[in-house]
């Protein structure tokens, strides 16, 4: 009975181990087209992944542009990204554990990875 015991909690602890199947990359894996839902409360431009799930990116840094910017907001993916409707991406994220979303659309997350495919759409 010991031997089964003991069998059985090195088993747990070996599944427990194993990468979750859910895991989110923060590399550039996940290829998604920039929309503009501007038009809705609240929203603004979020990226429609392939699958049909909105993300909603986090500016982690503030809104106030007086100097001195924060650290690390110069090395932030969505600096100086232009969001412009229809353009395609390949991003990482993170999801932003803090904070509450008045567009809900999506989930909201912090862009890790962000990187353009093609050519930017002209804008009309």
């Amino acid at each position: 009975m010991r031997k089964i015991i003991v069998a059985f909690f090195l088993l747990t602890c070996i599944w427990a181990c194993e990468p979750k199947d859910g895991e989110i990359s923060k590399d550039c894996t996940y290829t998604a087209t920039v929309v503009d839902l501007s038009g809705m409360d609240g929203c603004g431009y979020v990226f429609q992944l392939d699958n049909g799930n909105y993300l909603e990116p986090v500016w982690q840094w503030g809104w106030c542009g007086t100097p001195p910017l924060p650290e690390g907001a110069t090395e932030d993916p969505l600096w100086n990204f232009r969001f412009v409707e229809g353009q395609r991406v390949k991003l990482g994220y993170e999801v932003a554990e803090q904070g509450g979303s008045i567009c809900m659309v999506g989930e909201q997350v912090i862009i890790t990875c962000l990187e353009v495919i093609g050519e930017v759409p002209v804008e009309q």
